[in-house]
């Protein structure tokens, strides 16, 4: 489960964030497997919370994989807090990354190796997904949000 702001649990679906993340991180561990160990590699031992609207969970590597954990990270070398608006609209390029950090729309806490850490992990992601027949799908399960409204 994934703690809201206030404590009462969501369940994760397939619609949530943390659903769609965990779909796609399978999904390029299949469809582009040598991209999806460069994403491991860069996480490394960094962990990364993550708060989209009321979804909080956390990234690390593990086990030569991507670990998501639901709810908040007991110790996190960078943080992130933002909006599936945000991410869509970075995603669509209405907004570009930095200009979402420089407005507040997406917050990142830590150090700055772990922020850097952090970034290329992302990169990382991107690169993979762009290769991955499913990405358009997947970002289109992100697009349809549970409560149908953007």
């Amino acid at each position: 489960m994934v703690e809201q702001a206030a404590g009462a649990p969501v369940e994760p679906t397939t619609r949530s964030v943390v659903g769609v993340l965990r779909r796609s991180l399978e999904h390029l561990a299949a469809e582009v497997p040598e991209s999806y160990q460069r994403l491991v590699a860069d996480l490394d031992r960094l962990v990364v919370e993550v708060a989209v609207d009321a979804e909080v969970f956390s990234l690390r590597a593990g086990r030569g994989r991507v670990e998501v954990v639901d709810g908040h990270a007991a110790t996190a070398g960078a943080s992130i807090a933002t909006t599936r608006n945000t991410v869509l609209a970075v995603l669509d390029a209405e907004v570009a990354l930095a200009e979402a950090v420089e407005s507040g729309r997406l917050e990142v806490r830590g150090s700055l190796d772990d922020i850097l850490r952090a970034y290329d992990t992302l990169t990382a992601y991107v690169h993979a997904a762009i290769r991955a027949s499913s990405a358009p799908g997947l970002i289109d399960a992100l697009r349809n949000t549970p409560d149908g409204v953007r």
